[in-house]
């Protein structure tokens, strides 16, 4: 990060000029834009935000190998939705979906009970687009942009929305 710091007339006013690398300058998009939980009206999606991506217990679920290059915070939240999840009658299939080719796979072949984990959705451009054509499709119904990883829910009886919350 770079950062420019230009003296303007009079001197008492300072012009600050920063120069922030893409990923951060979309991460601070992403937390201004984003809810936290109480920006969530979905009662299952706020109910997930509460108690389990917000909350601060110790995961006791093992996270995949491909998940392990994540920060810390996030490698536990992400112990903590498998573990809620390995207990709910509401999900009994959790996929990690890195590429493209997976992606559209999983899409295909996913039920009711399913659970997609993204990584990276913010990475490049071209997974940035990837996570948006998820987002589009029919079968969604719940997807969570956390930023580092997006959560996508196949739920019978749910409204189809697009979630940002800040994490």
């Amino acid at each position: 990060m770079k950062i420019h710091i230009f003296l303007t007339k009079p001197k008492h006013c300072v012009f600050l000029h920063v120069i922030f690398p893409r990923k951060q300058l979309e991460y601070l998009w992403h937390w201004l834009s984003a809810n936290s939980r109480h920006g969530v009206h979905s009662p299952f999606v706020y109910q997930l935000v509460d108690e389990v991506i917000y909350g601060t217990q110790q995961a006791e679920h093992e996270i995949p190998e491909t998940l392990r290059t994540q920060p810390q915070k996030v490698q536990q939240m992400l112990g903590r939705v498998l573990q809620a999840h390995s207990t709910s009658p509401d999900v009994s299939n959790v996929y990690v979906v890195d590429t493209p080719t997976a992606q559209a796979d999983m899409l295909v072949q996913a039920k009711s009970d399913t659970l997609l984990i993204v990584p990276g959705i913010y990475d490049s451009a071209e997974q940035n687009n990837q996570w948006k054509i998820i987002q589009t499709h029919s079968a969604v119904t719940v997807t969570i942009d956390l930023f580092y990883v997006g959560l996508v829910y196949f739920r019978k009886g749910q409204a189809k929305e697009d979630f940002k919350i800040r994490f």
